[in-house]
């Protein structure tokens, strides 16, 4: 691939900067605005345009996600239009990822337009982190990767806890719970969450590990409203852990989530720069950039 060059998209600026400043790429300047009736205009200014280089879009798409898509697809389509030989889309957080099936008649595969869409606009390569359901990258009609760094995650809370046993919040949330733990030679389990056919209730039990006396670290993809977390913090507090610590790779913190979080009783929140989200003397940010770096160059050079 030639010289890279990369596009600072919606949401993604700082962490569009590390990897620019960690990579050696050059890093374009995007002129935005949005008209009095609501339409976006981009327009990149580099050294680069139109002449033969590398683009790599560099976009997160929350908060704002449907206009956060639309300039992703713009900025796209403009590094295509001028000089980039391939453009690769490096979005860390894609938004509309749980709509991963049809769950009730009528409804869209979500996440499959926005993966069709990207590659429609222009990009051949893919690159996520932690994407809610990994399958779903198979409709992403060009080569893509989804990079997992719940071991960053747990190896940060490990700053804070001895031998911790890792926990994820339901069966789907295991796999990245098994992997981080594996890497750090650490005990697992999930919990086993059940509703009640007539309340409505639901109800979170561990399978076999017994947490008594241990401090325990839950392993999730995605802090939405809290309420996942909060639960999970409760179960494993009233069933004799010394202490919780939430890793997260995306918190979106919507509403009072973190506050909810907090008063469930956890000690500390370890999450990533794929969103934007402001450190506080309990929520603690990672920079993924490095990670990210590995990604693209293994990607290109397949």
């Amino acid at each position: 691939m030639n010289e890279l060059v990369v596009i600072p998209g919606p949401n993604a600026v700082p962490i569009a900067n590390s990897v620019a400043l960690l990579s050696g790429a050059a890093l374009s300047n995007v002129h935005r605005r949005v008209f009095p009736d609501g339409e976006i205009y981009v327009r990149l200014e580099h050294s680069y345009l139109n002449k033969p280089h590398g683009a790599l879009v560099t976009s997160t798409m929350y908060p704002n996600q449907a206009s956060s898509f639309l300039e992703t697809l713009l900025l796209i389509d403009a590094s295509k239009r001028h000089g980039a030989s391939e453009v690769i889309a490096l979005i860390p957080y894609i938004a509309f990822s749980r709509q991963d099936k049809v769950f009730l008649s009528g409804e869209p595969v979500s996440i499959e337009v926005i993966l069709k869409g990207l590659h429609l606009s222009g990009a051949s390569y893919l690159i996520t982190v932690d994407m809610h359901n990994p399958k779903s990258l198979t409709a992403f009609p060009g080569r893509s990767t989804n990079v997992v760094v719940s071991d960053l995650l747990v190896r940060e809370s490990l700053k804070y806890v001895d031998n911790p046993v890792v926990l994820a919040p339901d069966i789907g949330a295991l796999e990245r719970a098994s992997f981080a733990a594996r890497k750090h030679g650490l005990d697992f389990d999930y919990l086993i969450k059940t509703r009640d056919k007539v309340s409505g209730e639901v109800t979170y039990e561990p399978r076999e590990v017994d947490l008594s006396g241990r401090n325990v670290v839950i392993v999730d993809d995605i802090i939405s409203t809290g309420g996942t977390i909060a639960e999970s913090t409760k179960v494993c507090l009233s069933r004799g852990a010394l202490s919780v610590i939430v890793v997260a790779t995306h918190s979106l913190f919507i509403g009072g989530a973190r506050g909810k979080i907090i008063n469930a009783g956890v000690k500390k929140i370890i999450t990533t720069n794929t969103v934007p989200v402001a450190k506080d003397e309990v929520v603690e940010v990672i920079d993924i950039s490095e990670r990210l770096i590995e990604a693209v160059r293994e990607l290109t050079e397949k």
